[in-house]
């Protein structure tokens, strides 16, 4: 009873510190989120409700809600929820993880330094040793979001409509053009990498796939030489060109091993 009183104590105290109008910075604390739930311009960290940007505190007691706006009463960045589909650009990779600079949410272009999270087990379903093997600095990715109202947002490219979008050639900077799935290979250098894309890479920046330009596999001839076989010895019986001691014929090493002896 005495921990629900301290807590409840303590709660009011935050709540009594943060009123509506009040000029906040990003990283204030606002309130618990059992009393208003984040909207724009704010975020939740272990229960707690924070300032994600400058500006004026404003709550909703109907709609139990509070968010920070801007001194001209527009409306801040509201934090992704789990779920939102977001673009944005690779400035840090990594072995295990990548940093996204995030520049829409729901094809909606927003204009802060929010900064997405990507572990290499969130990449794809299959076995990936090293984040460089699927993506790369300065790729241009669609993610989803799988945390909500936190900082920094943790995403995945997990499904057929996330991953690369466009690419660039690590040793030109050319756009890298797909061939055949996720093998990138570079028109200018000829340069050839590979990326988790997503199915629709380049369409929006007028790139065509080029099937064509794909790795050609090496093709083995099936026709077998004078000698029999593929370019191995020819066995003329079960014990080789000898024939079959067992039925009294012996082998051609025998033979001239005896003509040696005369």
């Amino acid at each position: 009873m005495w921990i629900y009183t301290a807590y409840a104590q303590t709660s009011e105290n935050r709540m009594a510190d943060v009123k509506s109008g009040d000029i906040v910075v990003p990283g204030d604390q606002l309130c618990v989120i059992e009393e208003l739930m984040p909207s724009y311009g704010t975020y939740e960290k272990e229960g707690i409700v924070y300032a994600a940007a400058p500006g004026t505190v404003s709550m909703d007691l109907n709609d139990r809600s509070i968010r920070v706006t801007s001194p001209d009463g527009r409306m801040k960045l509201a934090l992704p929820v789990a779920g939102d589909i977001l673009m944005g650009k690779a400035t840090h990779v990594f072995e295990q993880r990548a940093e996204i600079r995030i520049a829409r949410i729901n094809d909606k272009d927003i204009h802060s330094g929010l900064v997405g999270e990507l572990h290499i087990s969130n990449v794809t379903r299959r076995y990936v040793k090293s984040m460089l093997d699927v993506l790369k600095q300065n790729d241009i990715v669609r993610a989803v979001a799988l945390n909500t109202h936190q900082i920094p947002v943790k995403l995945s490219l997990v499904g057929q409509e996330l991953g690369v979008v466009i690419a660039s050639c690590s040793r030109c900077g050319n756009s890298l053009t797909l061939t055949t799935h996720n093998n990138m290979f570079c028109l200018r250098c000829e340069n050839r990498e590979t990326r988790e894309v997503t199915t629709d890479y380049g369409q929006r920046f007028g790139l065509e796939a080029r099937p064509d330009l794909a790795p050609r596999r090496r093709q083995y001839d099936d026709r077998r030489d004078d000698r029999g076989g593929r370019g191995g010895r020819r066995f003329d019986g079960p014990r080789g060109r000898g024939g079959n001691r067992r039925f009294g014929d012996r082998g051609g090493d025998d033979r001239r091993r005896d003509n040696r002896r005369r």
